[in-house]
């Protein structure tokens, strides 16, 4: 009986420790610290991301990188680079084709743009200069839509590629 009431004596001892008042309230502020320095860790965390461009791509901001991403894996043409200053367009296309292909016009913005017979071997690249609607000032966003590439490949003629996106970016 006397080993059971020292293990009872033991039990009730752990359970009746009396905390003062300090002790609950040094646990309060170390969790605050904890917290407040968790924060400051978060909004750094944050900062640091923007900073990078970490949030451009989700913001819908990046239209540019978009467009060309679109248009750089489009195929047969590929388009590598854009650059628009006042009425003139210039395009940078890529016969990503294991053919030779013709490209005979292109449209945008329900009008045509581009009507010559230019002829690509496999994997080159060329400008292309055309006139479109007017850039704004410098900086400022063009976008160009309904883009579709006319083309010929050996006796297949008037082929056409039509983008998935628009062609968008800045004025120069």
């Amino acid at each position: 009986m006397a080993r059971y009431a020292s293990a009872t004596v033991l039990i009730i001892n752990s359970f009746s420790t009396i905390h003062d008042g300090d002790d609950l309230f040094n646990k309060g502020q170390v969790s605050t610290e904890y917290l407040v320095i968790l924060a400051i860790v978060l909004v750094a965390a944050l900062v640091l991301v923007y900073l990078i461009g970490g949030f451009e791509a989700m913001g819908g901001s990046n239209f540019e990188a978009e467009s060309l991403q679109a248009w750089g894996t489009a195929a047969p043409f590929s388009i590598t680079s854009m650059k628009q200053a006042g009425p003139i367009l210039q395009l940078e296309f890529r016969n990503s084709d294991l053919n030779a292909l013709t490209l005979t016009g292109i449209s945008m913005d329900n009008m045509i743009v581009y009507s010559a017979n230019t002829t690509f071997n496999s994997g080159e690249k060329r400008l292309i200069n055309m006139t479109t609607n007017g850039c704004g000032a410098p900086g400022s966003k063009f976008s160009h839509a309904n883009v579709r590439i006319t083309y010929n490949k050996g006796g297949l003629i008037g082929k056409s590629e039509t983008g998935s996106k628009p062609l968008t970016g800045r004025c120069s």
